[in-house]
């Protein structure tokens, strides 16, 4: 049992890095940026990561290339700030902290 679920896993592993790589060949201009299938190819990305433990998404694992791993991770970013409504990262506190005064002053000004 344990062993076909390392098959899952390392397949699931597989296709999230074929899908971050033909993603990252779009944007890079190594092949031509076809909108529909750029964001067929990222709602997969997405939802393949969804599938994902994050700790394993996170530490990248052997199939996803260095370079890839940008990538993966803004997804993730995206994923977490979707759950739980905040950023991630060191820079998160100030970021808020600056979006609470922007959203104070557009408050005071629609308030005169």
């Amino acid at each position: 049992m344990l062993h076909g679920m390392s098959d899952h896993l390392e397949g699931r592993r597989l296709y999230i890095a074929d899908l971050a790589r033909r993603q990252h060949d779009m944007e890079s201009g190594c092949v031509a940026m076809e909108p529909l299938t750029y964001r067929v190819m990222s709602k997969c990305l997405r939802e393949a990561l969804a599938g994902l433990p994050e700790p394993v998404a996170r530490a990248g694992f052997s199939e996803l290339p260095a370079h890839l791993m940008p990538l993966v991770a803004d997804v993730l970013e995206t994923r977490h700030f979707d759950q739980h409504a905040c950023l991630m990262g060191s820079q998160s506190a100030h970021c808020r902290e600056q979006a609470e005064i922007i959203v104070d002053r557009i408050k005071r000004s629609a308030a005169c």
